[in-house]
């Protein structure tokens, strides 16, 4: 997700950038940085007295979805949370914080979290696939198969979508449609660990 946020983020807070360090600055946008490189950066930005509250947004929201990554769901919510009482209407910062919620099994907020994005956003296809996971925590895979079939209708090539509603199909007992969902987002991204080790279970060849 931290892809989607970086064009944006990076274009607001490039003027600021003379507030910290460039390193600390490139690392609170960076794809590529590591997670503690990136929390790292974007308290400094945060920080910053050069900083605009939407450019504090975008580092609250970038330095949440770092805390998301290392399993530390409370500063998520809390720095997303505050993301969004900066900038109330970013559906990125929404679907983030959703992922917080679901980190911390708390299925209804975070149903509510991506919904929102959704409405702010209504091509967003990372958020119906976001959706999903929840559902698919919660043991709805009928509806979790719906949310990635509307992930794959708005991006054809989102294979991970495609690995997601295969797991929902595999576990809901429709093994055909796994396999294929699974055959089909490796036909996208032949990396993905998932897909191959549920073919293996179902004792398809990868």
């Amino acid at each position: 997700m931290r892809g989607i946020l970086i064009g944006l983020a990076l274009a607001l807070a490039a003027p600021a950038a003379s507030a910290q360090t460039q390193q600390q600055h490139d690392w609170c946008y960076s794809p590529t940085a590591t997670d503690d490189q990136t929390i790292d950066g974007c308290t400094a930005l945060i920080q910053s007295a050069q900083s605009t509250s939407t450019i504090k947004a975008a580092g609250y929201d970038n330095r949440g979805f770092a805390y998301e990554n290392k399993g530390l769901y409370d500063q998520a919510l809390a720095d997303e949370t505050q993301a969004l009482a900066l900038n109330p209407n970013d559906p990125y910062t929404y679907n983030n914080r959703g992922l917080a919620y679901d980190g911390k099994h708390l299925y209804n907020q975070a149903i509510a979290d991506f919904t929102r994005a959704i409405a702010l956003k209504a091509d967003f296809a990372f958020a119906y696939n976001d959706r999903g996971l929840t559902y698919v925590h919660e043991g709805f895979y009928d509806r979790a198969i719906a949310e990635y079939t509307q992930a794959i209708a708005i991006n054809p090539g989102f294979s991970i979508a495609y690995q997601n509603r295969g797991i929902a199909y595999e576990r809901k007992g429709s093994r055909d449609q796994a396999v294929a969902d699974y055959q089909a987002s490796l036909k996208l991204d032949p990396s993905l660990n998932l897909a191959q080790t549920g073919l293996k279970r179902l004792g398809v060849t990868p």
